[in-house]
């Protein structure tokens, strides 16, 4: 660059803009393509958004982490004038500058990228954003391109593009092999939605160690640039704070979540069946009830279903998730990008169906004549299940053991034969229409 390319470009200076333009604009375009499809996901809510801010970034900060590798590589590299003759030379601004200029263009793009979603759940979402989440992956994307950087200047070469882009891909997947990882990395592995939100321990944590992490990097960096090569008290200690934070989570791992307790409840009657919904999914109740009453109506013993369906996003916490499982209550979970027409017959089914595993046949459903009897008992249940979910949609049940039955035949034979069907004691040549 020249001293008018410098003048005329602050916004790149030290750099020229080609080695932040272009990682900056693939990081948008990746950022746009993971979440264009979110768009029109049902149960958008603002607890989902701030957790998926730390999911979206593990590609995005692998480019933002190899640029800043190839800038360090390429403009501290030992035979080069570290400070060109416009440049004031100072020890650590000129790098700290270019983590700067790398990193501001790149995490500038990723907020880019994640506009759109932000302002389809600003237009219809529910809940309040997760600020210590949200920070906590900012930062976190902060930190780990200043990685990249520092990767560039120990190894001054091409070389250490790879290498840093491998090592943040690493690191960013650590959560997903042990949960201990998640108060030092970007993601969490499970995501959370309204209802249930990262747990405040976890993500000021994680927020503290980012920010540690930005210091002794960043002195890190000016070290190996320095000569002689002195290390100071901050330096050192910076160190042997990120290395026992380091360990810290694995002594004693954070609980990922915790549940929000908030939000009132909206409810709605059929018959004698209460479903209440979070009020931030109140536009997911009809058709909750919509595709429920069917398969308990279709069932037939109005008290085998369930006294109510409730909204996982109303639970206060896991005891009273188990108390008021036994007292009749079946939770459902409403979660962003949901299919209800699957997920609502399915769970109202698996209420009213024994689990084909208390058949003795390990999971295994065959109606072929050979087959092993417990197999032909699990296929009847199967079956009734399937029967079940295709009454939310108003459609055949498909081939199977229920196939030639009636609604009408389906009921009397259920208040005839419950006890056995409970028991898994019926096997397909049981079924009078298949007699």
């Amino acid at each position: 660059m020249t001293p008018a390319a410098t003048r005329t470009s602050p916004l790149f200076w030290p750099l020229p803009p080609v080695f932040v333009l272009v990682p900056a604009g693939t990081i948008l375009l990746l950022t746009l393509g993971s979440t264009w499809g979110h768009l029109s996901w049902r149960a958008l809510d603002w607890v989902h958004l701030s957790s998926e801010v730390g999911a979206r970034a593990r590609v995005p900060v692998v480019v933002a982490a190899g640029a800043a590798a190839l800038a360090a590589a390429r403009f501290t590299r030992p035979g080069l004038v570290f400070a060109q003759r416009w440049q004031p030379r100072v020890e650590r601004d000129v790098p700290w500058r270019h983590c700067a200029v790398v990193t501001g263009w790149c995490l500038a793009a990723y907020l880019a990228g994640l506009a759109p979603l932000a302002l389809a759940v600003a237009g219809r979402g529910a809940g309040a954003p997760d600020v210590s989440a949200v920070a906590g992956a900012l930062v976190g994307f902060a930190a780990l391109t200043v990685f990249g950087y520092l990767c560039g200047v120990a190894l001054r070469g091409p070389l250490a593009v790879t290498v840093a882009a491998g090592l943040v891909f690493l690191l960013t997947g650590l959560p997903l092999a042990a949960d201990a990882w998640s108060a030092l990395a970007l993601q969490l592995p499970v995501s959370p939605s309204l209802g249930r939100r990262e747990s405040a321990e976890l993500g000021l944590y994680r927020l503290g160690y980012f920010l540690l992490l930005i210091v002794a990097l960043s002195w890190t960096v000016a070290w190996l640039l320095r000569t002689p090569r002195r290390v100071s008290p901050t330096h050192g200690l910076a160190v042997a704070a990120v290395a026992v934070a380091l360990v810290l989570p694995h002594l004693r791992p954070f609980p990922l979540l915790a549940y929000a307790g908030d939000g009132a409840e909206v409810c709605d009657v059929h018959d004698g069946v209460r479903y209440c919904v979070h009020e931030g999914h109140r536009d997911e109740l009809a058709t909750i009830v919509g595709l429920a009453a069917p398969v308990f109506g279709a069932y037939g013993p109005p008290d085998t279903a369930p006294a109510q369906v409730r909204d996982l996003s109303l639970a206060g916490d896991d005891g009273e998730v188990r108390r008021q499982a036994e007292r009749g209550v079946l939770w459902l979970r409403v979660y962003p990008g949901w299919d209800p027409h699957q997920e609502v017959p399915a769970t109202a089914a698996d209420w009213l169906v024994p689990d084909v595993f208390r058949c003795g046949s390990e999971g295994l459903a065959s109606l072929e004549p050979d087959a092993e009897p417990s197999a032909r008992r699990a296929a009847v249940l199967e079956g009734l299940r399937t029967w079940l979910v295709s009454r939310a949609h108003g459609g055949p049940p498909g081939a199977g053991p229920f196939a030639g039955a009636s609604p009408e035949q389906v009921r009397a034979w259920i208040r005839r034969d419950a006890d056995r069907l409970a028991a898994c004691e019926v096997a397909p040549e049981d079924l009078p229409w298949r007699t």
